[in-house]
């Protein structure tokens, strides 16, 4: 192992004092089926015909096998690194999967092209080469971005107005229910205005900003290719028939016309086991862009609550009202843009409201009836209703016999005034 790090760092050594032979490349990927690759990918690509040197550096490394995987990535300390690649294997893998790689041949001079190197020889040093992964600040796009600066490249940097959010959502409209579940775990510091260097962090936008940059006067891209040929991806897509709002909508429409206590049950128990979940991320994770999310208002811990009360058919007026109102104040978070929701959440503030509604007519009703949950007592206020429903019933007749009086008396008054 030690061997081969040692000649990998030569190789890269080597490079630093190559001819102006030497091509560099940006190499952009198109998105692919898993979660980690749905925004694309960025890789440097270093070739060298005259000494037959072709590798790709990828900054996108990382591995699955890591002990504590998940854990790690949820609190940010999930390490990723710098790797090398054969180009071949490297476009190979990706026609596999049916992903696009495009080049963009960069126009460096010699000087430039040195500098360059050197930086990525720098940074593939085992002390270097490892980095924590961050989705906005520093991931495979971020890393070539800051390079290319470093070389004197001077990228537009001017607000835009969209957010960050917005730009991510670009990427995923035909997978809405990853959309859903970004949308659910990233807090409101991504809809804030961004600009064209911040939102390099998305592989499109730094193979954009690089097509449209300039360095000493001319442009930063000479050529630029498509490596590979890949199938015509069919846009149809039948779970896009299942999407969010579909499946919360239909759930809608279950809890106005049945109300099913089954089905309220594991809405509460999800919802507070998001919650609770969000908020754990929230309080543990480095990641900032986790924080200060506002989903956890609606999608409330608290909901885990209910579930005893539900399950004894009893209610909690100061739970349902204090929940009630938090799903009015998400709204209001929304509407006034403090921060953007997922559109499937609407159906699902209706499905709370008239879950939370429930609670407050159950409490309302219970307490107007005067029944008390305890069975020793429920008889003796059996036998109390009772006799007070009598004495209205007395209280009608004696109403109807008193009307009824009245009425002769009237009929009598009426028929003496006529005879006389």
């Amino acid at each position: 192992m030690k061997k081969l790090i040692f000649i990998l760092i030569f190789f890269v050594s080597q490079l630093c004092s190559a001819k102006d032979s030497i091509e560099i490349s940006i190499l952009t990927c198109s998105p692919g089926n898993e979660i980690y690759s749905a925004f694309g990918h960025s890789a440097i690509r270093i070739f060298d015909k005259e000494n037959g040197i072709d590798k790709i550096y990828n900054f996108g490394m990382f591995d699955f096998d890591t002990p504590n995987f998940t854990l790690k990535f949820i609190k940010g300390k999930l390490k990723y690194r710098l790797g090398i690649h054969q180009t071949e294997d490297f476009i190979n893998e990706y026609t596999r999967g049916n992903r696009t790689v495009i080049e963009q041949k960069l126009n460096l001079g010699k000087q430039e092209k040195n500098e360059f190197l050197e930086k990525l020889n720098f940074l593939y040093r085992p002390e270097n080469r490892y980095y924590l992964y961050s989705f906005l600040e520093k991931n495979c796009s971020t890393e070539i971005r800051d390079l290319l600066l470093e070389v004197g490249v001077k990228f537009p940097d001017h607000k835009i107005k969209k957010t960050n959010r917005e730009l991510i959502n670009s990427y995923l409209g035909e997978k809405l229910w990853l959309r859903f579940g970004i949308n659910l775990m990233l807090g409101k510091s991504l809809d804030k205005k961004t600009n064209t260097l911040q939102r390099m962090f998305l592989p499109k936008f730094l193979k954009k900003q690089v097509g449209n940059s300039f360095l000493q006067g001319k442009k930063l891209v000479k050529s630029e290719q498509v490596l590979n040929d890949v199938l015509v991806k069919d846009k149809f897509n039948i779970f896009n028939w299942f999407s969010p709002v579909v499946v919360f909508t239909l759930l809608l429409l279950i809890i106005l016309y049945w109300f099913p206590n089954p089905i309220v049950l594991m809405i509460c128990f999800s919802i507070g086991v998001i919650g609770s979940l969000l908020s754990i991320i929230w309080i543990f994770s480095e990641h900032p862009e986790v924080k200060f999310n506002m989903n956890i208002i609606w999608c409330n811990p608290l909901y885990l609550v209910y579930i005893p009360y539900i399950i004894k058919n009893k209610s909690n007026k100061i739970l349902a009202s204090i929940l009630l109102v938090s799903v009015f104040v998400s709204i209001f978070i929304w509407l006034f843009g403090v921060q953007m929701f997922d559109l499937a959440v609407a159906p699902i503030f209706f499905i709370l409201g008239v879950i939370n509604l429930k609670q407050l007519n159950l409490a309302h009703n219970k307490k107007d009836s005067g029944y008390p949950h305890n069975k020793l007592d429920s008889s003796l206020f059996h036998k109390l209703d009772q006799l007070l429903r009598n004495l209205m019933l007395l209280g009608k007749e004696k109403m109807k016999r008193d009307r009824f009086k009245r009425t002769l008396t009237k009929i009598n008054s009426y028929v003496c005034k006529s005879k006389r």
